[in-house]
């Protein structure tokens, strides 16, 4: 064994023996990430929270009214004297049948839709965290590309000046390579702040401080997994099953305005006991039973039972809204996985491998002095913006497949790859620099936050309406 194998064999063996917490403390991946989430993430616990409120009113909203306890005296002469009558009553109050039935079924409606909601807001914080996960990614390695055009520039600088003083090269070829070096300088000072805003968007969501570290992220791409994945099931939707409980709850509130024409019962027990100087008179008890009678039905009974038959109208349609925008989106979700993947297989099979192919000549011809260095140097610099486009269409692959599993009536979207590829002939940093110009997200912001499917105002965003889920840079 030479002493390189030595060497080699003693690291192993000492990295094996190091504790499995201390390998893997710098490194986040998005299973970790989104596990950090669904335990701290304060949206989400209290969405649970209030779905397991509303459970805790199912039992109270079908139970009877206290009774009513009375206790006092009774005939006091006005004029004084000790002759009196003590009185006990107790009376309960016994609502018309169906009536508790139905305003238990209608608590129990909210809780179901309350269950759904968080699952939904769940969905939700899932989808963004993913993409707030991967920005962050594509934004650490532009700035590890910005570095390395850095470098090249600055390697380029030296030898632009000495081809110019021996007339090789021209002086405008010496100031446009500064100039680059310049317009990398403001590249990443741009991606740096960027990078502040995307590591406290990391710590909001798993409720850390915003200046707390943030680990290095690790991804493994599947580039063999691009099998297309299936439609879910809208049976299973959260979305769906929420505004589904809404109707049930119209139905029961129907029903309940329906019967609030019948009159309750109340049954009421007495019992008198005169006091010991009333010889005369004996202890007697009585029962009595009455009901309330719905005098102003026209004002009152009437107006309440056609607000509930038109709100039950409104949830119906508001189902079929959901659903119809549901299938649309799932659709969209297919179709953006599928330019996705064709769009990472053009990079991979034909962008990559030709831009290589491109960049080995363009090096014999600057040995051979047929082209310029800075167009040597333009012709480096799309082969690595190249790169990094390609690792933007790998991501975008992993956000739609997301956001077909993770399936919402309005997603929030991000597209990170540009329309085509940076070509050669002119350079990507003079061209807004790295990332695609405007066909990328250049900021992240939480928007108007998440919510599901509200039980107070029936409405859900539709294709019509503006929600800001914070991802920008759509399709």
């Amino acid at each position: 064994m030479n002493v390189r194998q030595f060497i080699c064999v003693s690291f192993l063996v000492g990295f094996a023996f190091i504790p499995a917490s201390k390998v893997f403390a710098e490194s986040l991946t998005l299973e970790l990430f989104l596990s950090q989430i669904r335990s701290g993430n304060p949206e989400l616990q209290s969405s649970k929270l209030r779905a397991e409120a509303l459970e805790q009113r199912i039992e109270p909203a079908g139970s009877l009214d206290d009774p009513f306890v009375a206790a006092g005296v009774d005939e006091v002469p006005f004029g004084g004297g000790d002759e009196y009558v003590r009185r006990y009553q107790v009376s309960q109050s016994i609502p018309f049948p169906g009536k508790r039935a139905a305003k238990a079924a209608i608590a129990e409606s909210r809780a179901l839709s309350a269950h759904s909601d968080a699952e939904t807001a769940n969905r939700e914080v899932t989808v963004l965290a993913t993409q707030v996960f991967y920005k962050t990614y594509y934004n650490t390695k532009s700035l590890e590309l910005n570095d390395k055009l850095k470098q090249l520039i600055q390697s380029s600088v030296a030898s632009i000046q000495s081809h110019y003083k021996t007339g090789e090269a021209n002086h405008h070829d010496v100031l446009l390579a500064k100039i680059e070096g310049s317009i990398l300088d403001i590249e990443r000072l741009r991606l740096s702040r960027e990078q502040k805003i995307l590591h406290a968007l990391l710590n909001e969501l798993r409720n850390l401080p915003p200046e707390a570290p943030v680990e290095a992220l690790s991804v493994q791409f599947c580039n063999n997994d691009l099998q297309e994945p299936e439609v879910p099931d809208l049976k299973d939707q959260p979305e769906l099953k929420a505004l589904g409980y809404n109707v049930m709850q119209a139905e029961k509130e129907q029903n309940l305005a329906e019967l609030a024409y019948f009159p309750d019962f109340v049954i009421q027990g007495m019992a008198m006991q005169p006091n010991s100087n009333m010889m005369d008179r004996r202890s007697n008890w009585g029962v009595m039973v009455g009901v309330n009678v719905p005098l102003y039905f026209e004002g009152k009974q009437a107006p309440l039972e056609a607000a509930a038959a038109i709100d039950k109208r409104a949830s119906v349609l508001e189902e079929k809204k959901i659903k119809n925008r549901l299938n649309t989106e799932a659709i969209d979700a297919k179709k953006q996985f599928e330019t996705a993947r064709d769009v990472v297989a053009l990079y991979r099979t034909e962008v990559i491998p030709s831009t290589e192919l491109a960049a080995k000549s363009a090096q014999i011809d600057y040995v051979a002095k047929r082209i310029s260095l800075t167009q040597y140097l333009d012709v480096l610099k799309v082969q690595r913006t190249q790169e990094l486009e390609y690792l933007a269409a790998q991501i975008d692959v992993e956000l739609a497949r997301t956001r077909l599993k993770e399936l919402l009536s309005a997603p929030p979207i991000l597209k990170l790859a540009p329309a085509k590829p940076s070509l050669f002939g002119t350079s990507p940093m003079r061209g807004g620099g790295m990332g695609g110009g405007d066909t990328v997200s250049d900021t992240v912001s939480m928007g108007r936050g998440m919510s599901g499917p509200s039980r107070k105002s029936r409405s859900s965003s539709g294709m019509g309406e503006n929600r800001n889920f914070g991802m920008g840079g759509g399709m």
